[in-house]
């Protein structure tokens, strides 16, 4: 069992969890779900998030592995979108919990590491190297459209489908990041 305590720890915390809050899951309702003890549970997670953390992360993270491009960043959202509708229910008691500011924390350090990329190779495509500053203030930017845009969705309850959505945020921003980098770049914005 050691071997698989984590698989069921993470298993039984996404049954939990898509039946009530997560501020209503305990570590012993987990650990007697799955049948481990506390301890076992302590040596694969901190805490109830950890778990959640974990979850979402390496879940998430293979959806969108291959979409991390300017080429393919459209994949990459709607990928996210369809992860967080296949777990809607988890989704959902996660965002009506206390947790849900560190959970938007951690969705927003996901955004920032996936925009960067793209920042990055649009960089790279256009020759071209922005300051930091500049930088930061792009990806913030569209950091603050994609999350955004998720989080409506979530407190919305997730009904309009995932490839709607990328559809109407295409026509809004197809080709604004990398005329974001060149027009940084061009204006030279004295500080």
């Amino acid at each position: 069992m050691k071997h698989n305590a984590k698989a069921a720890i993470i298993d039984s915390f996404k049954q939990l969890a898509s039946r009530k809050t997560i501020d209503k899951l305990t570590v012993t309702a987990i650990c007697e779900h799955c049948g481990v003890n506390r301890q076992t549970f302590y040596n694969h997670f901190t805490d109830i998030l950890d778990v959640f953390r974990c979850i979402f992360f390496e879940e998430l993270s293979a959806e969108i592995a291959h979409n991390r491009t300017f080429e393919t960043w459209g994949g990459g959202f709607l990928a996210t979108m369809n992860y967080l509708k296949r777990n809607s229910k988890m989704i959902l008691h996660a965002y009506k919990s206390s947790y849900w500011p560190e959970v938007n924390t951690y969705i927003s350090e996901l955004s920032i590491r996936l925009l960067d990329a793209v920042v990055d190779e649009c960089e790279e495509k256009l020759e071209v190297k922005l300051k930091d500053k500049d930088q930061r203030f792009i990806v913030n930017f569209y950091r603050h459209v994609f999350d955004g845009l998720m989080i409506d969705w979530v407190s919305e309850g997730m009904e309009e489908e995932p490839e709607i959505i990328l559809k109407k945020l295409l026509l809004m921003i197809t080709g604004s990041i990398p005329r974001s980098v060149a027009a940084f770049v061009k204006e030279g914005i004295k500080e």
